[in-house]
């Protein structure tokens, strides 16, 4: 008997050539796209928190994070990376 079909988005509802899939770690900060290959068919989007685990630190569970990536190629790279942010919070 097949199993019933979850409630919500799959990956595939965000094209890769548009979207990534941004995990991250609300213990340590570590952030890293998903490999989408790797996950199980028919997982939701709604369902993948629950199963990250982070590879920096090990804590579990991690946030999900859809980034629209469309507009001329932009690449998250967090606000560590990004120009001009380096002396925010500091006197």
């Amino acid at each position: 008997m097949a199993e019933p079909l979850q409630a919500g988005n799959l990956p595939d509802d965000f094209p890769p050539e548009r979207f990534a899939l941004m995990a991250f770690c609300e213990g340590c900060g570590h952030s890293a796209a998903l490999d989408r290959a790797s996950l199980p068919p028919g997982l939701t989007v709604q369902a993948i928190p629950a199963r990250l685990r982070c590879t920096a630190c090990g804590r579990r569970p991690g946030t999900l994070r859809v980034v629209y990536t469309g507009a001329g190629g932009f690449k998250y790279a967090g606000a560590a990376m990004m120009p001009g942010l380096e002396g925010l919070g500091s006197a």
